[in-house]
């Protein structure tokens, strides 16, 4: 029987195969849990099927790099999944090792619910050569402890890649993935071929980044790089830019480059940072054609909250709208150079049909500066329209002739009159600058005195704590909930050593293995999970996800 074991399992199609990187032993069949390999190396030796699964304990740790051999199907992927209760099964990269996981010129791949550890200069990195490569999902993951010095843009805890101009991947999916901790570029990359500008042909296709965590890494949160139809959804990234000298570039927290038909919504970025420009939450970059970034919260970042960028390219078709952006340019520099709007075109690019519309701004810079910045060179013009922006700064604008202004709300809380400067003259009262600059003849400027700002900021004392409730759905459909969880996590980070409660109510949870690994699945840590499960009997059907902050003062 032994000699069997030495053939490639792909005349074995559709079969599970156990690890037990504990108690398994290699010399076995790997086909239950009584006769599960103990090693990576057994299954990293072994060419998959498609419909096979490789099922790695709970709870246990395995050591070294996992890259399996073979490809799934457009019917039947190959899984990789943690069986049991407990713990994700960790898979921890040993020195010397390019990443925990690999893959390369291989299709139809789920991974899911594993916590992968190291490697140098990747945690999970998927490349190929030629082709088009279908089918990567990865889900509900956690990634960290990527180590190394930076070379290029396309290294970090989890990177898909293009090779070749001859190989782009379509149908990327990666839904609760948690990335942090690393010394290398990125948090989160799906990327093109990483020289030059490849034809648009060569483009990665149908990529979704969703309820997906990044933090503390030295360049980019999550972005897509040469991609057609790509989305970002529900999903956080802080302390990016994290490097302390300028290296292979300028960083931002979520941001798209060379991308059409590309989406940002509901996500939030924060403790954004750069040495030198950029430093800022989110980003619609040179070569991006019908884009949108929309209801998203930038706050407490070094520098803008929303840039758009043309370069060599005619950016084209962009939207911003629904955006809450709060304390950013908290960098004099960055606050001075960029505002928390930022436009800007250089190397013969232009911008092309842009829309900023319904977004909120709390701006107060650590001096002077305006709170929209358009340096920006236009085929025809951008509207800036049907916004508010709350400023402590009297210079409220900063814009060349090809952005248009109206029906805006301006509430300025600080001293004396606004400025205003526009197509090269700058007025010292709101009135003059709508009178002869022919701008925001719908808009309207309040002045609100700053006893009372600070008055209507301040939150009054009590002695108990606030509690913030989460009621979700544990449905893999429910895109809404794990994206709700996303949020709450975020939250529990920022505001959890303050003093804030969590507790997240969920129905819909399946078995009970499935309650069991619920908050294992998600990354909660010390956040309080309780189980609905009688919910329509007690007729308590309201909208799920939903948010109930409970406050201790009643």
């Amino acid at each position: 029987m032994a000699l069997g074991y030495a053939f490639p399992l792909a005349a074995f199609a559709g079969a599970p195969y156990y690890v037990d990187c504990a108690n398994g032993n290699d010399g076995a069949n790997g086909s239950s849990p009584l006769t599960a390999w103990k090693s990576l190396e057994a299954v990293s030796s072994r060419t998959f099927n498609p419909g096979d699964s490789i099922l790695l304990k709970r709870g246990t740790t395995c050591y070294g790099m996992l890259w399996p051999r073979g490809s799934g199907s457009a019917s039947a992927s190959i899984r990789i999944d943690g069986w049991g209760t407990g713990p994700l099964p960790k898979i921890q990269a040993q020195p010397g090792q390019e990443a925990a996981f690999r893959l390369s010129d291989q299709e139809y791949w789920t991974i899911a619910h594993l916590e992968f550890i190291g490697g140098e200069p990747h945690g999970i990195f998927i490349d190929g050569t030629k082709g088009i490569l279908h089918g990567i999902h990865i889900r509900d993951v956690v990634v960290h402890g990527v180590t190394g010095e930076p070379k290029n843009k396309e290294e970090g805890l989890v990177v898909i890649a293009s090779g070749t101009e001859q190989q782009h991947f379509d149908d990327v999916l990666l839904d609760g993935v948690t990335a942090y901790g690393t010394s290398e570029w990125a948090g989160i990359m799906v990327a093109g071929v990483k020289r030059g500008f490849p034809p648009e042909a060569s483009r990665n296709t149908n990529v979704v980044i969703r309820n997906s965590i990044v933090h503390d890494v030295i360049g980019d949160g999550i972005v897509l790089f040469q991609v057609n139809k790509g989305l970002i959804e529900n999903s956080v990234a802080w302390h990016t830019g994290m490097q302390d000298t300028e290296r292979i570039g300028t960083p931002n927290a979520i941001w798209t480059w060379m991308c059409r038909d590309c989406t940002v919504r509901r996500c939030e970025a924060f403790l954004t940072d750069s040495p030198g420009v950029d430093g800022g939450a989110f980003d619609i970059d040179y070569g991006d054609d019908n884009n949108l970034v929309e209801e998203n919260y930038g706050h407490d970042t070094q520098g803008y909250c929303v840039a758009v960028f043309g370069a060599g390219w005619v950016t084209r078709n962009s939207a911003v709208r629904g955006n809450v952006c709060a304390a950013n340019g908290l960098s004099p520099r960055l606050a001075q150079r960029q505002g928390a709007i930022f436009l800007s075109t250089w190397n013969n690019g232009k911008l092309k049909d842009l829309r900023f519309s319904n977004n909120e701004l709390f701006w107060n810079p650590p001096l002077a500066a305006a709170a929209v910045v358009n340096r920006a060179q236009f085929e025809g013009s951008g509207v800036f329209e049907k916004n508010t922006i709350r400023s402590s700064s009297p210079l409220v604008i900063h814009s060349n002739a090809s952005l248009l202004f109206d029906n805006n709300l301006y509430v300025y809380s600080g001293e004396g009159s606004t400025m205003w400067q526009y197509d090269d003259k700058r007025y010292t009262s709101f009135q003059q600058y709508q009178k002869d600059s022919k701008q925001d003849s719908h808009s309207t400027e309040q002045h609100v005195s700053v006893e009372r700002s600070n008055r209507e900021a301040m939150l009054k004392p009590v002695k108990r704590k606030w509690t913030l409730l989460g009621f979700v759905s544990a449905s893999p459909d429910d895109h809404d909930s794990r994206g709700e969880i996303t949020l709450l996590s975020s939250a529990w980070h920022q505001f959890h050593s303050a003093g804030l409660e969590m507790k997240v109510f969920v129905t819909s949870a399946g078995d009970s293995e499935q309650q069991q690994n619920l908050a294992y699945d998600w990354n909660l840590g010390d956040i309080p999970l309780s189980f609905d499960n009688i919910r329509e009997k007690r007729n308590l059907n309201g909208t799920v996800p939903a948010l109930v902050l409970v406050n201790p003062a009643g």
